[in-house]
């Protein structure tokens, strides 16, 4: 999932929502995937950010939860990995 860079790829949190539960995706499923429109809603956005939080230790604010960090799997994955490094 975490690269030796600490970088976070989109298909690591493609698996990451399939396994949580919270999106219904297919594995494999595009980095360009919109989260929204496959049906990522306000209180899998609250579980999401609990998740993201305990598991890479970033700390996710009102600020961050809109489509340009929480969009994309890619748009995720380039979120935590700059909170991380």
């Amino acid at each position: 999932m975490e690269g030796s860079t600490g970088t976070i790829d989109s298909q690591a949190i493609v698996n990451l929502l399939i396994e949580e539960g919270l999106l219904d995706l297919p594995h494999g499923s595009a980095a360009g995937t919109d989260l929204f429109a496959s049906g990522l809603d306000s209180m899998a956005v609250m579980q999401l950010i609990v998740i993201v939080e305990e598991k890479f230790g970033v700390v996710i604010g009102p600020e961050d939860t809109g489509r340009d960090h929480l969009g994309t799997p890619q748009a995720l994955a380039a979120f935590i990995s700059s909170r991380i490094s």
